[in-house]
């Protein structure tokens, strides 16, 4: 699997290109050899979608046939329902799947396809016509959180996709890192790394989600020797980050960090806390290139500029971040006037400039939170919140519940990137790239079956535990 890691950066960075004819055979011979082999082992054809998915976007797997829906992601998702499916039929082992966030995921998803739907009579059919692969592109990384579920049912093969994922997240850093070594550094909008997820904001995004497994492992293992080694990929991986030059995935990053050591350790955290005091009151201790960007913020101001006056706000701002408020206040002008269903999935760019008074052109909302509730209502935005306060609960309680150090350091690591997600998508939206989000939903999902794994041994020893009293009673 870390072949197959390697195979698709190295694709991506060399940019193979071969005959349609030549993909078609190659893809389809590698396709029905893992369909052979997902039948009696169905966590193949997962341990391969997991490897695939942050290079779906660059890598659309259409065999050169341009063919509607038939994709590498379709495809794996089909093969490792059809593995799996076969495997419960020839098993009696019930496995347990029941959890609250499973009600608040499939909520999250019926609201908004009805929302879609809505809005497609309203809109008519070619709004259908235009939205429906975008929604699609939306709905499978949460689909992948019931997958994941299904299949993962044995700690090896949690851990096995855990793995995947950490040695993924180096691949894609040191592609990125690679990238900048042949940028154009003639401005920063050039110099900007957009990776495999085409946008420099977006993989910072990516990186400050899950990098943090790293260092989940780090904290809890540290008193080895060999976890230490684990700071390499996590310092590939903020590298990754610092040549995006996106201040929400430095802000985010911050979050992370101050999680990680809160939830380890109460003294660590007010330490690194004292520590984050002193380098926000002495700049001169970061980086040069995040100083750099964080200070391109804010601008001088006039001297008869007040504060109170209205658009002062937007005036003291540079270019990029005086846009996000001027968006923020259009979608919260929006939202008013559309508080239960919002105006439709995607359409957000197309009305937000009669929300700016034309200040504004086509543009994304750069917050998650005010996107959801402005295209899908505020409803389905509480219910997208409860699922992130259900994926930190349960990633808290396997965390100090669990007598399994690698369980542990992976519940450590979700917390923290976790912290890190909520922060990053205040200021963009980065939940609806298929090729960033998905391992949140895979993750969490990976929470939740640590958790019923732990609930199910607790039972178990209880029972041994009243037995053995019952057995000395008697």
């Amino acid at each position: 699997m870390i072949m197959v890691i390697g195979l698709f950066g190295f694709i991506v960075v060399k940019e193979v290109s071969l005959p349609s004819g030549v993909i078609a055979a190659l893809g389809g011979l590698s396709l029905l050899g893992l369909l052979m082999t997902g039948i009696q082992y169905p966590e193949m054809p997962l341990y391969v979608l997991v490897a695939y998915l942050p290079f779906s976007r660059l890598l659309t797997g259409d065999f050169g046939t341009n063919a509607y829906a038939l994709n590498m992601t379709n495809i794996l998702i089909g093969w490792v329902i059809i593995g799996h499916s076969m495997k419960i039929v020839n098993s009696r082992h019930r496995v347990p799947m029941s959890s609250p966030m499973n009600f608040g995921v499939a909520l999250f998803c019926f609201m908004g396809a009805i929302s879609l739907v809505r809005t497609g009579f309203e809109y008519g059919g070619w709004y259908m016509s235009e939205i429906v692969t975008h929604f699609k592109r939306w709905f499978t990384p949460v689909f992948l959180y019931f997958l994941t579920l299904w299949v993962v049912r044995e700690k090896r093969i949690l851990k096995t996709v855990v793995i995947l994922i950490m040695v993924a997240m180096v691949m894609v850093a040191l592609m990125s890192i690679r990238d900048y070594m042949y940028v154009d550094d003639s401005s920063l909008e050039k110099a900007r790394v957009g990776g495999i997820a085409e946008h420099s904001n977006t993989l910072g995004a990516f990186f400050v989600y899950y990098m943090f497994l790293f260092f989940g492992y780090f904290l809890t293992f540290s008193k080895k020797a060999k976890a230490w080694f684990l700071l390499i990929p996590f310092g590939l991986c903020f590298r990754g980050i610092m040549v995006t030059f996106s201040r929400g995935a430095y802000l985010g990053f911050a979050a992370g960090i101050l999680a990680a050591f809160f939830y380890r350790s109460k003294i660590m955290f007010l330490a690194v806390l004292a520590v984050g005091a002193v380098i926000v009151a002495n700049p001169i201790f970061l980086p040069a290139g995040i100083r750099y960007r964080m200070s391109q913020t804010a601008v001088e101001r006039g001297p008869s500029s007040s504060l109170l006056a209205e658009g002062a706000l937007e005036e003291g701002l540079e270019a990029s971040a005086s846009t996000r408020i001027k968006i923020w206040k259009g979608a919260l002008k929006m939202i008013e006037e559309h508080p239960l269903w919002g105006v439709g999935y995607g359409a957000f760019p197309a009305f937000i400039p009669s929300y700016t008074e034309g200040a504004i052109g086509h543009m994304d909302a750069h917050n998650s939170y005010l996107l959801i509730a402005a295209e899908m209502g505020l409803p389905t935005l509480a219910v997208f919140l409860l699922v992130l306060l259900m994926a930190l609960y349960y990633s808290w309680w396997l965390y100090r519940r669990t007598k399994d150090l690698d369980l542990k350091a992976i519940a450590l690591g979700v917390l923290s990137g976790l912290c890190g997600l909520v922060v990053t998508n205040m200021f963009g939206s980065r939940m609806d790239d298929q090729a960033v989000s998905s391992y949140f939903w895979i993750l969490c999902a990976i929470v939740i079956r640590g958790v019923l794994m732990e609930r199910q041994e607790m039972r178990r020893l209880a029972l041994e535990r009243r037995k053995a009293k019952e057995v000395q009673e008697a």
